[in-house]
């Protein structure tokens, strides 16, 4: 191990390490452990790692297997099997497992996955909409008429799983939001490029135009709700789509604003028939899992000091991808003397749209007792790294941990180590091309030249994206 993974190993108390990506986390996380319970005599049972996915926490315990195989502690590797190593939705079955009847829970309860949780979500809010204008009252009439039932599905079930998983009290609080004006002329734009587009087929140029027509009408929230009639299809019309579906949200979001106090009454009956749904098939949702553990916990002070004399180390991995709920089911399973590590990295926050919030992150960070780095990189040659730490440096500043390259390289560059092709996106405004088809032009005239000059030939040329609509 380098100077620096052996620092995270070492530390006690509470330790927040910031990990660059390829710097060897997985590897710290697992000779942490291995010293804790060979070296310090800590019972497997008395070390809680939370990692975010079932995969990475089934690689950790086999990865702590095998270094406790490899030390002959074949009694310890044996333990594993029951060891606290899992997910956080994982430790709160587990714990909830162990204390149904203190939880209000049916002992038989069980845990649904997403297709099941969303079978019952929908037939809930098909229930509570079917309820909410039964009595036919004017303004929630209007309301189905504007959003729709679909629209209003959508609307409130996503508000929902957003507060739920913050630990947040379900009350509709609509913020700043993109001006409309700014989405409809983002769209008008994208629109002009696509009808203009002499490779996009008749349909997408259709779809565009008609598009351009109505906005020309006006720009009334109420008639932009719903663009679904003008969708086009298609890797060219990407663009127009992201600049269509804005325009919906944002017209969406300010129509709410004007109908907060309706809004507000069919999301707690949702959320009601959503509970009284789940109550029937003695089941929980993932959210539910994280909610009852934290009131578990915060309710029967019993139950949280058992639980938190039991706990002697935390570990928490992916620190980025843990939301406030998360934070504060760690916070209540540890006491002053508890050794608490967490590890993670904010530039590889990539589960937003699961409610990570990377906020927290930054916060726990500031106030760290004991903050290390990782940033010795085993995956990228330097050269690939010098251009990543310059780009990232001058971007993020001081907020970005560069890279050095640890793992060495006999074989030659090939060529050029890196090329930076930019689109820059403001020269494109106003112009028949858009962007994003600057992008690909650019991209294509490269490659054409590499094999023309015969440097390289078609196969040995490999193009990555964010995305896969984006090839």
């Amino acid at each position: 191990m380098n100077e620096q993974q052996l620092a995270a190993v070492e530390a006690t108390g509470e330790v927040f390490v910031s990990a660059g990506a390829g710097t060897g986390k997985t590897a710290v996380l697992v000779e942490r452990f291995v010293r804790a319970v060979c070296d310090r005599g800590l019972d497997v049972d008395s070390i809680l790692v939370i990692t975010y996915t079932r995969r990475a926490a089934g690689e950790l315990r086999t990865r702590i297997r095998a270094a406790l195989h490899e030390r002959g502690r074949d009694d310890l590797a044996r333990e594993l099997d029951g060891a606290w190593i899992s997910t956080i939705h994982g430790f709160c079955l587990r714990l909830l497992k162990a204390y149904p009847f203190a939880a209000g829970l049916d002992p038989r309860f069980r845990e649904l996955d997403d297709a099941q949780a969303a079978v019952l979500r929908g037939e809930a809010f098909r229930a509570a909409l079917e309820d909410f204008t039964s009595a036919g009252e004017p303004d929630r009439l209007r309301l189905l008429a504007t959003y729709g039932a679909d629209g209003l599905r959508k609307m409130l079930t996503g508000v929902y799983e957003t507060l739920r998983s913050a630990g947040r009290e379900l009350t509709l609080d609509i913020g700043d939001r993109p001006q409309l004006e700014e989405r409809i002329e983002e769209l008008r734009e994208a629109a002009r490029c696509l009808a203009d587009d002499a490779a996009a087929t008749e349909n997408q140029r259709t779809a565009a135009t008609q598009l351009l027509a109505l906005l020309e009408r006006g720009s009334q929230p109420d008639r932009l709700m719903e663009l679904s009639g003008f969708k086009a299809h298609g890797e060219r019309a990407q663009t127009y789509e992201e600049a269509r579906s804005a325009v919906e949200q944002s017209a969406l979001d300010e129509v709410a604003a004007r109908d907060r106090e309706l809004l507000q009454e069919l999301l707690e009956c949702f959320a009601a028939a959503f509970d009284d749904a789940k109550a029937r098939e003695s089941a929980l949702d993932f959210e539910d899992l994280q909610l009852r553990a934290r009131d578990l916990l915060r309710a029967h002070d019993d139950i949280r000091e058992r639980e938190q004399l039991r706990f002697r180390s935390l570990m928490v991995d992916e620190f980025q991808d843990t939301n406030r709920l998360q934070c504060e089911l760690v916070d209540l399973l540890r006491r002053p003397e508890t050794e608490v590590f967490y590890v993670g990295d904010e530039f590889q926050s990539i589960y937003g749209f699961r409610h990570a919030d990377v906020q927290v992150f930054r916060e726990r960070r500031a106030q760290a007792e004991q903050l290390l780095p990782l940033t010795h990189n085993y995956r990228s040659r330097p050269e690939v790294l010098a251009a990543v730490n310059y780009l990232f440096g001058s971007h993020f500043g001081g907020e970005f941990q560069p890279l050095a390259a640890a793992a060495e390289y006999p074989d030659p560059v090939f060529g050029h180590p890196v090329e930076l092709l930019v689109a820059d996106k403001p020269s494109y405004e106003g112009g028949r091309v858009h962007w994003r088809r600057g992008e690909a032009q650019a991209v294509a005239r490269r490659v054409r030249e590499l094999v023309d000059a015969g440097i390289a030939t078609p196969g040995e040329i490999v193009l990555l994206f964010a995305a896969g609509t984006d090839a």
